[in-house]
């Protein structure tokens, strides 16, 4: 925690990921079902923080959206995925948390390098019908 005196469950409050859900479709349901459990979530009585489309993004394919339970105040995340870009979404992981924290002693060649196998491993990924309809939200 980088900010003493706050308490650890005032900190898991604030974390947007603590607590992360993954729903995955067919390609072809992909929007249609993004759609509709976003509707879901929020009649059931969940407050959209953000929801970030990506699918034009050259290293990860997906949307990926903030949550807080209105009852206790816990933050979560909920992606949306198809099985293709769930599985991109796994083998750039650990890729993607070197990027994000990099060593002190990490070169630019090695993060030009990982940088390159996301975008590798994420050029193939189909997009699915419907899909950069979705607009973000803050």
């Amino acid at each position: 925690m980088d900010k003493p005196g706050r308490s650890m469950e005032v900190a898991l409050a604030l974390m947007p990921d603590a607590v992360r859900y993954t729903l995955r479709y067919d390609a072809k349901d992909y929007a249609t079902g993004v759609r509709r459990d976003v509707d879901r979530l929020k009649t059931t009585g969940f407050e959209m923080l953000k929801l970030k489309n990506l699918w034009s993004d050259p290293e990860y394919k997906g949307i990926n959206s903030q949550w807080r339970d209105g009852r206790t105040g816990q933050r979560f995340e909920v992606q949306f995925h198809t099985s293709i870009s769930f599985e991109c979404k796994q083998l750039t992981h650990d890729a993607y948390g070197r990027l994000r924290n990099p060593l002190p002693t990490t070169s630019r060649r090695e993060l030009a390098a990982l940088h390159k196998l996301q975008r590798d491993i994420t050029a193939n990924v189909p997009e699915p019908p419907g899909a950069k309809d979705i607009r973000n939200q803050t």
